[in-house]
């Protein structure tokens, strides 16, 4: 992981807080849909894996798209921007190397679960 990377947060917490604000269930409406977010995550980081190993580029573009989208109702930009960069590369060269920005994004969707998690343990009642 870069250092540039170490320095950019994995979420914004103001995306998280607007989340709360329109719904007037709040944090458990956000506990909710981190929950279903980071399930999603985890087997979308699993598709990639197994799209890589058969080399389904089509596959791993759409996975990179999808987690892309999810990020960005967290404000994940970190996240979204490797999600990007991958998508971006299938289809720019298909015949590269994916593994180092599949490296960086799954690098970075750990960032992004662990910052979620965190955030979700803060605001359990005690």
């Amino acid at each position: 992981m870069s250092i540039e990377t170490t320095n950019v947060p994995a979420i914004d917490m103001h995306a998280i807080t607007q989340i709360a604000e329109i719904d007037g269930a709040g944090d458990q409406f956000v506990a909710e849909i981190i929950k279903v977010f980071l399930a999603d995550l985890g087997e979308r980081v699993r598709a990639i894996g197994l799209q890589m190993r058969q080399n389904d580029l089509v596959g791993i573009a759409a996975t990179a798209h999808a987690i892309k989208g999810g990020c960005g109702h967290f404000g994940a930009s970190h996240l979204v921007e490797l999600s990007q960069e991958l998508e971006d590369r299938t289809k720019r060269d298909p015949t590269g190397d994916l593994q180092p920005a599949i490296d960086s994004m799954v690098a970075e969707t750990e960032r992004v679960r662990a910052a979620l998690e965190a955030y979700q343990s803060e605001r359990e009642p005690r």
